[in-house]
Formats: structure tokens, sequence, C-alpha cells
């Protein structure tokens, strides 16, 4: 279960002040425990009138242990600089495990985490759905829209950055021209890697 959640931490994690970047559509991913590839990932990006969504899409199958079939799914709204909608649905061996609907009404965000209520009054500019397509320059903290909670990044070097898990646990991201090429992780017998296979 562990390795398991650490694969969402990096499907999900955080991200900030963003250098501006060529307006790619379409990020291609491959996903790697141990060097094997076990899925891909896209990341999209749609702007339009003032509002820009990126949406991320997932799709693993693995054997550690026991089997895994991972379908996940994430859609964040922005109109400006502020998140105005996200909707987030992560699905494991046919189960809903993790179902996040949040919405601004002006002054917080209304919503669900699973089968509870939740509200966030502080203004969200900076959260996970942005992280493949903006490097966060400047930036110490984003929010995760999976866990419902702001996670604290790190400049390590040069396009370079660590995100510190709440578990304990860091991932490095690394970027080239504001695109994330490469984010990596190590989990206890396991490295796990999400590598830019291709844009468009």
């Amino acid at each position: 279960m562990k390795l398991k959640a650490c694969i969402f931490l990096l499907l999900t994690l955080p991200l900030g002040s963003w250098i501006p970047i060529p307006n790619f559509n379409t990020l291609k991913y491959d996903i790697l425990i141990s060097d094997n590839k076990v899925g891909e990932l896209r990341a999209i990006k749609n702007e339009r009138s003032g509002w820009s969504t990126y949406s991320i899409q997932t799709n693993l199958s693995f054997r550690v242990f026991e089997p895994y079939d991972i379908n996940y799914q994430l859609s964040s709204s922005y109109k400006g600089t502020v998140m105005m909608e996200t909707s987030m649905k992560n699905i494991v061996n046919g189960t809903v495990e993790n179902n996040v609907h949040l919405k601004w009404d002006g002054a917080k965000y209304n919503g669900y985490n699973n089968a509870e209520k939740i509200s966030i009054h502080q203004k969200i500019y900076h959260s996970t759905a942005r992280l493949y397509f903006h490097e966060p320059v400047g930036v110490d903290k984003v929010f995760s829209e999976k866990f419902v909670v702001f996670q604290t990044l790190k400049a390590n070097r040069k396009n370079e950055y660590i995100l510190h898990l709440e578990d304990g646990n860091k991932s490095k991201y690394t970027y080239l021209k504001g695109i994330c090429t490469e984010i990596s992780t190590n989990k206890g017998l396991f490295k796990i890697t999400i590598k830019l296979r291709s844009i468009s």
C-alpha cells in the first residue's frame, strides 16, 4: 500500500509561480518502477478566453506482492492565476478510492473529499495539475488536489526541485525550458520514475 500511495503522490504533486512557456497542449510520459515500464501518463493543457484547464490522465498496471490496476483522472480550471474548480477521481482495481471536487464561490472553495463536505478559505494560485507544464520558480508550496492539502516545495539546483512529502519521503522534479521532463523518487526497494516521452 505504501508503494501505491507513493505513486499517487508522484502523479499529483505541487507547483507554483510559473515560467512562461510555448503553448504545448499534450505531454506524454512513461511510468517506470525499477526501470520497468508499468504505465503511461498524459497531461493536457487547454486555454481559451482567459481560462486554462489542466487535465492529467493516468493508466498503469503492475504487480508488487499483489496486482494493481490504476486509473487516475484530474482536471483543474483556472481563471487567470486563480484556480476556480477542480475534480479528481482515483480508481484502483475497479474501486473508487479517492473522489474530490472543489469550486470557488467568490470567498472560499466548497466541495467534498470522498463523503466529507469541505471548505477551503485560502485562495489557490498553484496546484499540482499545473506541475507538468510550468516550472515552479520562486514557489514554496503547492496545493495537492488529491490530498486536499498544501505541500512544501524547495529549489534544489538549476531547473531541479525537491518536493517534501507528508510521509517523510522526497520527490525530485527536473525541467527543461519550463516543461517537466522527469519526476523520480525512491520508496524502500523501489525507484519510481515518470519520464517525458513526447510533446505535441
